[in-house]
């Protein structure tokens, strides 16, 4: 009797849903809207990022100053991945390296070029939002009264342009591109202070 194993390959990265948004408000040049439906994606691990009806985005995936760097796609190319992270951004239920992924793998499979979609993860892992999630060690030693711990690193646009010049030669992996971030942020945070938001 011969026996074949094979491997069943994991279900493809999709969203989930449908993106309906109203308009709550417009300040300058950011947008804040409310989810009309549950919406979410799905990652190649399996793992569901839904962000209910009701939950409060914003179209800022990356920080105004720095949405002009070299080789970041066009809002409208993301414009999912970048509602589900915005969600998680906000909620900061999760760890903070998980959901800027998350936002990598979800603009890939919105059609987002690779190497793009390593440019825009390492302009929001730079310049974005990083948070503790409640109950961390973080709040536990010295921010036990805070509410809501979030920071933005201390860096300049002029800093990380090199390392998304890297990137679109050398089309490094994630976790490379991670190393060469931490490396270049002088105040990668969380204690640099004025951190509300």
């Amino acid at each position: 009797m011969l026996l074949c194993a094979a491997g069943v390959a994991a279900d493809a990265p999709r969203f989930t849903g449908r993106l309906a948004v109203e308009l709550i408000d417009a300040i300058d040049f950011n947008h804040r809207f409310r989810l009309l439906e549950d919406f979410g994606f799905i990652d190649a691990r399996g793992k569901s990022w839904i962000a209910p009806r009701g939950g409060i985005v914003d179209d800022e995936a990356v920080p105004r100053e720095f949405q002009a760097l070299m080789g970041l796609p066009y809002f409208a190319e993301y414009r999912k991945a970048a509602m589900v992270h915005a969600y998680f951004r906000q909620q900061r239920t999760q760890p903070w390296q998980p959901v800027h992924r998350m936002l990598y793998e979800a603009a890939v499979a919105e059609g987002v070029t690779e190497w793009q979609a390593r440019v825009l993860y390492a302009a929001v892992y730079a310049a974005g939002w990083r948070w503790e999630p409640p109950g961390s060690s973080c709040y536990r030693s010295c921010h036990a009264s805070a509410t809501s711990l979030g920071w933005r690193p201390d860096v300049t646009a002029a800093e990380i342009d090199p390392v998304l010049q890297w990137i679109t030669q050398s089309n490094p992996a994630l976790d490379e591109i991670d190393a060469r971030l931490d490396a270049t942020i002088a105040k990668p945070g969380p204690h640099l202070f004025a951190q509300h938001k």
